[in-house]
């Protein structure tokens, strides 16, 4: 089974480029689903720096990732939580 990495993306600002980090690896073997299981959880709890402060809402979508984004729509911060598929050489 393949091992799976939690990619988090973020933009603070309109216009500026995405920053990029894995903020963590899944321990076992895992199939897609139960990784999104997990994956599901850890959106749910997580607040990047830039929205630490701001009432967030939560959502996913249709590929299973997770967008964190200010509730009160101010701001353009926003952060995308995804799995990637670790691929081994």
């Amino acid at each position: 089974m393949p091992k799976w990495l939690v990619m988090e993306e973020t933009v603070v600002a309109e216009g500026a480029a995405p920053h990029q980090r894995i903020l963590r690896s899944l321990g076992g073997d895992k199939t897609r689903e139960q990784a999104l299981v997990e994956l599901r959880r850890i959106a749910k709890k997580h607040r990047p720096d830039c929205l630490k402060s701001t009432p967030c809402l939560v959502g996913q979508d249709s590929d299973g990732s997770f967008w964190i984004l200010p509730k009160n729509g101010k701001g353009h911060a926003r952060c995308n939580l995804r799995l990637i598929e670790q691929t081994h050489p």
